[in-house]
């Protein structure tokens, strides 16, 4: 099935003037955030912009190697796609500006952002999803339990410092995962001359709030602008609270891989409906909604550093750092300082995973009983009453004579709940690893500190 890729091919020769901008297009903008322009544009809009196509052609000479990596989770496609937009009529004279980029670990930040002006009118404002780094995944898991994240507050402050710098009538605003959060959380605490601007704020798959945000009247007086887009087996896209317009779509793709938005799928200038989110998806959500609603904000943010600390033990800075270390795993089950973190984290992960298998086998159970119901009634329908009462004890009749009674090796050991399965692999885990012997030290390498760009003068945030 198409996708955007396919998209650019059909799309590509028809300006903006002639077909004004789309669902489509709000996804393929949401993904040029991710593309390093660290060095090609400024910060500020009003220090300059320059064309698609040059950025992009900047960008590949800074970056010529397209199999190098732009980390775990970020679709390496989307150099293919600046690159074929940078081609196509319809963008490559988009100009580009305002690239913001900033990584703090000393208050657990990641935030990017980039501005889009379309034509004299209209332009588009695009806040990056989480990237490859630890701290951003930090960041999107402290959404739990603290009222605004650093990247919040950020990316409110872009948003008024790019319709300061710009006349622009009309606003978009969106991203993509932790983007899309970004987008409605600025669309809505921005300042009111901005709001009269913005047209629409597009969620992409984004992760939600708290139920004060979702209620408060700021919220619903933009609620009318806000389009949240999820696939059909969405799960970082119904985290947390959200209103309950949203739109889904079919994806290519399977479970958690749904996320990549180039498994969308495409249809003209509109995304391919689905008719509802599947059960996977719905369960998903009402589990880990579970899990959230029975701790308290402590008990979420002991669980989140625990976890964040486990993950940094190793010196690592990013997922595909924890996957090049060989020796992570031993680092992590055999450091004694770790080990009230790793209970800590343990003890999470089986309220969760027990959580979900509740609501597993309530669904079995449900679905068992709505099935036998609906097989009785049709052999009611189908049979006199009096001979279904007599089918009726025959059957029982003989369903109890044949029923086996448990073996004492049966009875002995009865089921494991998900808490003590994951128990037991952490266990056998340490003891496992524990004897073995440690694995030969390699020489560390050389460590590179990533350029950072910050927003000058940028408006004080409240």
């Amino acid at each position: 099935m198409a996708n955007i890729l396919d998209y650019l091919d059909w799309r590509g020769d028809i300006p903006f003037s002639v077909s004004p901008l789309n669902e489509i297009d709000n996804l393929i903008f949401s993904q040029l955030s991710f593309i390093d322009l660290e060095g090609i544009l400024p910060a500020r809009v009003s220090a300059g912009s320059m064309p698609l196509h040059e950025a992009a052609r900047h960008y590949f000479e800074a970056y010529p190697d397209d199999n190098e990596s732009m980390g775990l989770i970020v679709p390496a496609a989307i150099r293919t796609l600046i690159r074929r937009m940078a081609e196509c009529e319809r963008y490559r004279d988009l100009r580009l500006a305002g690239y913001v980029s900033i990584i703090d670990e000393s208050i657990q930040k990641q935030f990017a952002a980039l501005t889009i002006q379309i034509d004299e009118r209209q332009l588009y404002v695009t806040y990056r999803g989480t990237d490859d780094t630890l701290v951003g995944w930090k960041e999107n898991f402290n959404m739990s339990f603290m009222q605004a994240i650093p990247a919040q507050l950020d990316a409110v402050a872009y948003l008024n410092h790019v319709a300061t710098d710009t006349t622009h009538p009309q606003i978009y605003v969106g991203g993509h995962s932790k983007g899309g959060n970004l987008a409605i959380y600025a669309a809505i605490h921005c300042e009111e001359a901005v709001k009269h601007r913005i047209v629409k704020v597009y969620s992409n798959d984004g992760p939600g709030y708290h139920r004060e945000v979702i209620e408060s009247e700021a919220y619903r007086t933009m609620a009318d602008r806000i389009v949240n887009i999820v696939p059909q087996t969405s799960v970082i896209g119904r985290l947390l609270e959200h209103d309950e317009c949203y739109t889904v779509v079919q994806s290519s793709a399977t479970g958690l891989w749904q996320h990549d938005s180039f498994s969308w799928e495409v249809k003209g200038t509109k995304f391919v409906d689905a008719p509802a989110l599947t059960a996977d998806s719905e369960r998903i959500e009402r589990s880990v909604k579970k899990w959230i609603a029975d701790m308290d904000d402590a008990q979420k943010q002991a669980f989140v550093e625990a976890f964040y600390r486990v993950l940094t033990s190793t010196n690592a800075k990013t997922l595909t750092d924890l996957t090049r270390d060989r020796n992570w795993f031993w680092q992590l089950m055999t450091n004694s300082e770790l080990s009230e973190s790793r209970k800590t984290v343990m003890a999470g992960l089986s309220q969760l995973t027990g959580e979900a298998g509740r609501l597993w086998i309530d669904e079995l159970k449900a679905k068992k009983a709505d099935s036998a119901e609906q097989k009785q009634a049709a052999e009611l329908a189908k049979k006199p009453v009096v001979k279904v009462e007599k089918a009726a004890v025959s059957t029982a009749s003989k369903a109890k004579s044949q029923t086996k009674k448990p073996t004492s090796s049966a009875a002995a050991s009865p089921k494991k709940t998900p808490q003590q399965v994951i128990k037991d692999i952490i266990e056998t885990a340490e003891s496992r690893v524990k004897s073995m012997p440690a694995p030969k030290r390699q020489a560390p390498k050389k460590a590179t500190k990533k350029n950072e760009s910050k927003l000058s003068d940028k408006p004080e945030q409240e």
